[in-house]
C-alpha cells in the first residue's frame, strides 16, 4: 500500500535484513529438504504455524536462498489484492488469479495474459518456483489447475495459519513452524531494539522482562523491540505495566495495539489508510495522500521503523524507491479493525458514514484514499 514498505512486518523483514534473521536457517534447511531442491519432481509443500510466528519470514528467506535454481520464480503475497474480494464466481476468480500469477512468474506484472494455454505450455518446459503467502481455501481451489500444470522440478510453497486449509486442498507435506527458543527470542528482540544480537550493558534485565511478555512470537518481539528503540530506561521499566492494561487473549495483538496507540494521529491515519489487502507503490501512496499538509514519506518510514510495515523486494532485490508495500496477514486484520474504530470515533452514531459503509470500503476499495475520505482528517492538519 505504499511503495516501499508494507511487505513484511509482519510477516516480516526487508530482504536486506535476511543476514540477521535469528534462527531462520533452522527452518530453511529442512524446507530445502522437503521440496527436494535438486530433483525433477514437482513438489507442493505447505508452511503452517500460528499468526505472528514467522511463516512469511521463513518463506521469504527460502525464496531468497533457492530462487537462483529456477528459471522462473514468483513470490505472491496478500493474494486477495489480486482481485476484488466481492468476486465469488469461481471462473472469474480463477481467471483473475491465473493472470496475476502467470504475469508475475513471467515478470510481466500489470500485463494481462491473453492466452493462458500458451503460457501453460511454456511453463511445462521450465523450472518454476512459486510461493503463495497466506492464501485462502477458495483461492487454492481456484489455482488447482494452474499448480497441477507445473512440470520439470517446479516447486510450490503455500503458507497458511489454518492447517485444515492446507490439508483440505491436498497438500500432504507440511512444515510446522516451531517457536523460537528463549535465547533466540531475546536475540530477535535485541536486534529490533538495539540493532545487535544482545542488549547493551544495563539493559539485560529489562530485555528479559519485556521480551517475556510477548515470547515466543517473533512478530510481537520485532514490533515491541522497534517501539522501544532509543527509549529511556524509565520507559522500558514502565512498559510491562502498560502492556498488562491491554486485555487481549493474543499477546501479539496486545503489543500491536500498544504500539499503535502510541502513534501520532497523523501516523494512525496513514496506517489506517494503508488497506492491507493490496500492494501499493510508494508513488501511488504519495499521490493518493498528496493533499495532506504533512510529510507522507516520513510517515511511511516511521511505520517501517516500527515494523508495522516493511520494504518489499522485486525479483529478490531490495527496492529503494519503486517497491511495493503489503501488509502482513495478521496486521491486515488489525488494520481493518483500526479503520472501523477510528471511523466510529470520528463520526459517531449519527454519522453520514456509518460503520457498515466504512466496512464496505475496507472490503471493496483498492484505493487508500477511498477509505481515508470516510474519516474526519481535520485533526491531522496541525
Amino acid at each position: 500500500m505504499i511503495s516501499k514498505i508494507m511487505k513484511d512486518v509482519l510477516n516480516e523483514l526487508p530482504s536486506s535484513d535476511f543476514d540477521r534473521l535469528v534462527g531462520v536457517e533452522t527452518h530453511v534447511e529442512p524446507m530445502k529438504t522437503m521440496i527436494s531442491l535438486e530433483s525433477d519432481e514437482v513438489k507442493i509443500v505447505g508452511i503452517w504455524g500460528q499468526a505472528g510466528i514467522g511463516k512469511t519470514t521463513i518463506a521469504r528467506a527460502l525464496y531468497q536462498e533457492v530462487s537462483c535454481n529456477f528459471q522462473l520464480k514468483f513470490y505472491m503475497e496478500n493474494l486477495e489484492g489480486a482481485y476484488n474480494r466481492t468476486t465469488r464466481d469461481p471462473n472469474r476468480l480463477q481467471k483473475h488469479l491465473e493472470n496475476e500469477i502467470y504475469s508475475g512468474v513471467l515478470d510481466h506484472r500489470g500485463m494481462k495474459i491473453l492466452d493462458l494455454q500458451e503460457v501453460q505450455f511454456r511453463l511445462k518446459h521450465q523450472r518454476v518456483l512459486l510461493i503463495l503467502d497466506d492464501v485462502s481455501s477458495m483461492e487454492l481451489q481456484a489455482l488447482g489447475d494452474l499448480i497441477q500444470g507445473f512440470r520439470f522440478g517446479s516447486k510450490v510453497i503455500v503458507t497458511n495459519e489454518n492447517l485444515n486449509t492446507l490439508r483440505d486442498n491436498g497438500i500432504k507435506q507440511i512444515y510446522i513452524v516451531s517457536f523460537p527458543s528463549t535465547e533466540e527470542a531475546q536475540q530477535i528482540f535485541s536486534y529490533s531494539a538495539f540493532g545487535q544480537s544482545s542488549p547493551p550493558r544495563g539493559y539485560l534485565k529489562h530485555v528479559v522482562e519485556v521480551a517475556k511478555l510477548v515470547s515466543p512470537f517473533p512478530l510481537g518481539l520485532k514490533v515491541l523491540g522497534s517501539a522501544l528503540r532509543g527509549k529511556s530506561k524509565e520507559e522500558w521499566r514502565m512498559t510491562p505495566a502498560k502492556l498488562k492494561t491491554y486485555l487481549s487473549e493474543n499477546d501479539v495483538e496486545k503489543v500491536i495495539r500498544y504500539v499503535y496507540d502510541g502513534l501520532s494521529e497523523k501516523h494512525k491515519y496513514l496506517f489506517c489508510s494503508l488497506r492491507g489487502s493490496k500492494h501499493w507503490g510508494k508513488n501511488d501512496v504519495m499521490f493518493s495522500l498528496a493533499g495532506r499538509e504533512w510529510d507522507v514519506e516520513e510517515g511511511i518510514q516511521t511505520l517501517a521503523n516500527l515494523a508495522l510495515i516493511s520494504i518489499s523486494s522485486e525479483g529478490g532485490k531490495a527496492v529503494a524507491s519503486e517497491g511495493n508495500i503489503a501488509a502482513v496477514p495478521f496486521l491486515m486484520t488489525f488494520n481493518r479493525r483500526s479503520i472501523l474504530m477510528r471511523a466510529h470515533r470520528s463520526h459517531g452514531a449519527s454519522s453520514l458514514t456509518p460503520r457498515r459503509r466504512v466496512n464496505d470500503l475496507v472490503v471493496e476499495s483498492n484505493n487508500a484514499e477511498d477509505v481515508a475520505q470516510t474519516m474526519d482528517a481535520e485533526d491531522l492538519e496541525d
